[in-house]
């Protein structure tokens, strides 16, 4: 049957493990391309559509190979045809192999970038701009793109999963042969593409900025073709990034600083802030003098109270100290050209604060890691401001998170875009500043603060009462060694009431101790923190209501009375010495008992 099938088709018999001399052969067979048929667009006519836009693909000398054709209806989705010429004046359905849309004007600008489109209207309406723009037809690259090759692009996103498909598509086609940049859009609504963001109100003068302010090329899995460059090529007027605060942050950077509610993330940047533009140290380290930008957008409110507390306090003339705020929540990406200008008016900065990240994520998920990443990529752009200036963004931790594991929301894909994560943790009754999970540069040793409540004559209520703030201040190297004591202090005086007590809530452990607070209520916050120590030490548990001392905390309760002792012996033996200082250094006719 087979060799009957072969001869019908005029070739010759079968012969196993035999091959063809002509490699084609097995062509033969195949059946041939049907012909064009001519162009036909009754039938979607017919249902009430009608051509509302065509879209020439052409020659560099304009010569049109095939034309796409957009067509509208009142109800239903927009539809698209293509055809061809037929060399008479008419027309054939489909198109010959795929071709760049408006390729005449990218052959004749060599020079400026160009914009990437998922479709012919938003490439017209950037070439009406003066810009280059192109597209491929139903998203079908050409295997000839040489007219793009070494050349800037910028490639736009529409805000549905078929534009994110079509840009990922064109920055995989084109990486290795041009300088490609994914520009995704702020503000986009659904489905929408740039014209309806430029429809929106925003300006050419912003598309510009967003695009040259893009994400790193590394930021979007670009990759380049590799250029090999000489040592002295490498080294050539490279300047090394100065440090904003000696040790622990560069100007041109960006860094998180992640931190549970109520460890001072607001007090403690203000005191940065205002340290930067008296050009201070923070705990013997340096930090370089010049202005200051802070985004307040979480409670400016708040902000205001802490700046007038912190002014009072330290004694800085609000009036004129080099800080500068912005009261109000918005888009970065949306907003860049206008801080860029206003930031370049007061002659560049040097910090800009981020109070929070939260304050300022356009997303819809905020412990979502891509929408995360891309927010910082957003707020990465701030770094390119007038003044290169270092950027510190407040975060609020990922869900969970203990003292020991403080990422911000968006985990590894948020750190990723960073330049390094700085936390702040409480510890023995303070703050430490120190970073986790990355950081640019050497180690640095913490840094120990402290959070104190504060008052100003500014800072009252509609009855003159006084309305309590707090201020953040370093510690010395001696301060911490006593806060360590007397937490020290406090964990061994605990350790011994549960001895005595082993049902001893913390409110009673407090009260026995004598803990009180400035409003006389029992400070059960601190009997926490001891309790939370002498178990994170695995000195006690707590199971059942009830307080165990552990092998190991009977072990220490031993060292804790000897110590007592011993310091009861000591301030006997210095009573009496100073009893008897006493009776040696009485006058003369002194009355004697």
């Amino acid at each position: 049957m087979k060799d009957w099938v072969l001869e019908r088709c005029g070739e010759p018999a079968f012969s196993p493990g035999q091959r063809s001399d002509d490699p084609t052969a097995h062509m033969a067979l195949l059946k041939s391309k049907d012909a064009p048929k001519p162009f036909y667009d009754a039938h979607l006519i017919r249902r009430g559509y009608s051509c509302t836009a065509e879209y020439d693909y052409t020659t560099p000398d304009g010569e049109v190979l095939f034309q796409v054709l957009r067509y509208d209806h009142p109800t239903e989705p927009k539809s698209f045809l293509q055809r061809q010429p037929d060399g008479h004046g008419g027309w054939l359905s489909g198109r010959g192999e795929p071709i760049l849309y408006r390729l005449h004007d990218l052959a004749a600008n060599v020079e400026d970038p160009i914009f990437v489109t998922e479709g012919e209207k938003d490439a017209d309406r950037l070439a009406s701009l003066g810009y280059l723009a192109t597209t491929v037809p139903n998203g079908s690259w050409p295997e000839d793109v040489s007219v793009i090759a070494g050349r800037k692009v910028f490639v736009l996103a529409d805000n549905d999963d078929a534009g994110d498909k079509k840009a990922r598509a064109a920055v995989e086609r084109l990486q290795g042969m041009a300088i490609v940049k994914r520009v995704d859009l702020p503000g986009l609504p659904p489905k929408g593409d740039v014209s309806n963001w430029l429809d929106a109100g925003h300006s050419t003068d912003e598309l510009e900025a967003l695009s040259l302010a893009a994400a790193p090329i590394a930021a979007n899995d670009n990759k380049p073709t590799p250029t090999i460059i000489s040592s002295a090529e490498l080294v050539s007027g490279f300047v090394p990034p100065d440090y904003f605060i000696d040790g622990v942050a560069q100007k041109g950077f960006i860094y998180s600083m992640t931190g549970a509610t109520g460890t001072g993330k607001t007090a403690v940047l203000l005191l940065i802030a205002r340290l930067a533009a008296e050009g201070g140290e923070l705990a013997g380290r340096g930090i370089e003098k010049g202005r200051v930008v802070y985004f307040a957008g979480e409670n400016p409110d708040d902000v205001t109270m802490r700046w007038i507390g912190m002014a009072y306090e330290t004694g800085f003339n609000l009036d004129a100290i080099d800080v500068h705020f912005i009261r109000d929540r918005f888009s970065v990406p949306e907003a860049l050209v206008a801080i860029h200008s206003q930031v370049e008016a007061l002659g560049g900065a040097d910090l800009i604060v981020v109070d929070t990240s939260a304050a300022f994520f356009q997303g819809t998920d905020e412990n979502g890691n891509t929408e995360l990443g891309k927010h910082a990529r957003d707020l990465r752009m701030l770094t390119t401001l007038p003044g290169r200036p270092c950027v510190m963004v407040a975060c609020h931790p990922t869900k969970n998170a203990t003292s020991d594991n403080l990422l911000p929301r968006g985990g590894g894909a948020f750190i990723a875009e960073v330049d390094g994560n700085l936390t702040l943790a409480k510890s023995d009754g303070s703050i430490k500043l120190y970073w986790q999970g990355k950081h640019r540069g050497p180690d640095f040793d913490p840094i120990t603060l402290e959070l104190k409540t504060i008052t100003a004559p500014g800072l009252t209520d509609s009855k003159g009462r006084p309305i309590p703030t707090v201020m953040a201040q370093a510690l010395s190297a001696s301060d911490v060694k006593g806060l360590a004591a007397a937490s020290r202090r406090d964990e061994d005086d605990v350790l011994l009431h549960i001895d005595r007590d082993t049902k001893a809530s913390l409110v009673a452990i407090a009260e026995a101790l004598g803990w009180k607070r400035e409003d006389g209520s029992f400070h059960k916050d601190r009997a926490r923190r001891a309790t939370d120590k002498l178990r994170r030490d695995k000195l006690v548990t707590y199971e059942g209501r009830r307080w165990k001392i552990t092998p190991a905390g009977f072990d220490v309760l031993g060292d804790i009375r000897a110590e007592r002792h011993r310091e009861q012996q000591a301030g006997e033996f210095a009573t009496r010495m100073h009893e008897k200082s006493a009776v040696r250094n009485r006058p003369w006719g002194g009355a004697r008992t």
